[in-house]
């Protein structure tokens, strides 16, 4: 079988099929996809929220609870006690099928009807304001991962105690305003580093300690923009630098990322990888335009697939021994699940959501334990094999056609117009940032925002200095520099919390002047993009193996927009080790 070149639904752009891919498809008995990979990513990203949290009643017990649900959605939302309670069963909500309508419709009418829990934590302790999360103890507004404890503010991230503003990182302690971290220990702004400890401002640095601004540094100690020094010289240069003041902070925070681009970088993030393409990955084999990826086989077109996926295509924050699986958000222990949102070791699921421990359910969400089930009803073995075979064909026969004209027959994910957030409210804004005029351009929803009605009692730049700093200032409602004049879902305001003041105290980093969501996006502009380009290697030196300037080509996430020096592995390693 040749590859073939298809038009994007949705983008419009050109994407190539692999023979591969169609391999796969046949394998598992589904169609082509219509959308290109990066549409495809998206659309499924837009099933998860995780930092955009309302107030809102429980539809069981009355409660207010905190939830990702927008009550203008008008989606039913039970508390976690009443959701995890015996008091309701899904399976009251079941329905016919009606051939009559488009298979779409009846979905939407059954995911409104269904209960939603309002947020997605487990084994949580004092950690009220956690969405997506597993885990988690002493801790404020963190989204995603496992494992947290004493920690605010921070995203995807697995072990980490006592941390602030940290991302995409493990096993870490006593961390502030840094992504890509692993076993580390009182860094500050520390990027794509591994067994560092007592560090500011250090980039791609193994098993160093005691440095500052540098890049590329492996086995080093006492380093000040990658230039040695003695112990005793290395610590009075590091009290002139005084980084417990803003200003001082900010002027060393850029001449710290000028400095970097001196250095080559590897052209990915990647270790340990066989036939692979992507970012972020580790012990893969055959993974094709794949990122944030860990001991995967054969995943392709996926993001964030951290514990060992294998033989599967388009899914994200899937993992434990996934097999076999397409166009899945979210996920653990499965095999065989299309097209479906939440569901956790189960078998042969289809068009399904928030559902655990089940097999053969074909558009169903709710459910636990269940099988043979189609719109949350039960049948025989013998009967819900006829009906989704009829059901499929239907799906083709009279397909769902949204608001942009996208046609979804059967093999399509979810169309947007039924998901349950907007663009801007999911976390693929986070990733692909777009203006209100963009989204809706685009087809898709949009999220007017709040409007806030704080009243700040100090301005950021009047925080005091973290040495005089008590617990005076945890009662003071701090105005973000941003004012909300910005694209990331600024909270206009903001207040320093206990474990917050401790660890910036103990760390001697300055108290922050943006809000969580401003930080965030901060560092999410520093992140390599989920995204691929063509390029060649831009070494020229000599004794790297190569004569004049290197050839050798990959895909990488840097665009040839970006100022960074791009080499290929083998001239990386010439560089750095």
């Amino acid at each position: 079988m040749q590859s073939e070149i298809k038009q994007c639904q949705n983008c419009k752009q050109d994407f190539t099929i692999e023979p591969e891919d169609f391999n796969f498809y046949e394998k598992i008995n589904v169609p082509a996809p219509t959308w290109c990979p990066e549409c495809r990513m998206v659309r499924r990203m837009l099933f998860r929220n995780e930092r955009s949290l309302y107030k809102q009643n429980c539809g069981l017990c009355g409660k207010s609870a905190i939830s990702m649900y927008d009550p203008e959605k008008n989606y039913m939302v039970y508390c976690l006690d009443c959701y995890n309670s015996d008091k309701w069963d899904p399976k009251d909500c079941g329905v016919d099928y009606d051939f009559s309508k488009s298979f779409f419709s009846q979905l939407e009418d059954l995911y409104k009807k269904i209960p939603r829990k309002v947020l997605y934590q487990d084994f949580a302790i004092n950690s009220e304001y956690t969405n997506q999360i597993v885990y988690i103890k002493n801790s404020y507004l963190c989204f995603g991962g496992h494992h947290y404890e004493d920690c605010a503010y921070c995203a995807q991230n697995f072990f980490l105690k006592n941390c602030l503003d940290v991302d995409f990182s493990s096993k870490s302690e006593f961390c502030f305003d840094s992504f890509h971290l692993r076993n580390c220990f009182r860094i500050r702004f520390g990027y794509y580093s591994e067994d560092c400890m007592d560090s500011w401002f250090i980039y791609d640095c193994r098993n160093c300690s005691n440095c500052v601004g540098c890049t590329n540094l492996r086995n080093k100690s006492y380093c000040i923009f990658n230039e040695q020094y003695e112990k005793g010289e290395y610590e009075n240069k590091l009290k002139e630098l005084n980084l417990s003041n803003p200003d001082n902070l900010e002027q060393v925070n850029k001449t710290f990322w000028q400095h970097s681009l001196n250095y080559p970088r590897k052209y990915a993030n990647i270790k340990n990888i066989t036939n692979s393409t992507g970012d972020d990955m580790e012990q893969v084999r055959n993974c094709r335009h794949s990122f944030s990826v860990t001991e995967d086989e054969n995943v392709n077109y996926s993001f964030f697939v951290p514990t060992g996926g294998k033989d599967c295509f388009d899914i994200d924050h899937v993992g434990l021994g996934t097999t076999e699986t397409y166009e899945l958000h979210s996920g653990f222990g499965d095999n065989r699940v299309f097209f479906s949102n939440r569901v956790y070791f189960s078998h042969s699921v289809e068009y399904s959501d928030d559902c655990y421990n089940c097999e053969n359910l074909f558009a169903c969400a709710g459910l636990r334990k269940k099988q043979y089930c189609i719109f949350n009803k039960e049948y025989s073995k013998e009967e819900y094999i006829e009906l989704v075979s009829k059901i499929k064909k239907q799906m083709d026969e009279m397909p769902y056609v949204d608001s942009k004209g996208r046609i979804y027959k059967y093999g399509e994910f979810f169309p947007i117009d039924i998901m349950p957030f907007a663009y801007n409210d999911s976390v693929i804004h986070e990733y692909f940032p777009l203006t209100k005029e963009e989204i809706l351009n685009k087809g898709y929803k949009y999220k007017e925002p709040e409007i806030k009605n704080y009243k700040p009692t100090m301005l950021a730049h009047q925080l005091p200095g973290i040495e005089k700093a008590d617990e005076n200032v945890l009662k003071e409602i701090i105005q973000c520099e941003h004012m909300g004049h910005c694209n990331d879902k600024c909270t206009i305001a903001f207040r320093i919390i206990q474990n917050e003041l401790n660890i910036c105290k103990m760390l001697g980093v300055p108290l922050p002047r943006l809000c969580p969501n401003c930080r965030h996006m901060e560092r999410m502009k520093l992140l390599n993009p989920p995204k691929l380009y063509h390029r060649e290697c831009m070494c020229d030196k000599t004794g790297h193996m190569h004569n004049g300037k290197c050839t050798i080509e990959f895909e990488t996430p840097y665009s040839t927009k970006r100022p960074e020096i791009i080499y290929c592995e083998k001239c990386y390693q010439q560089e750095v080790y």
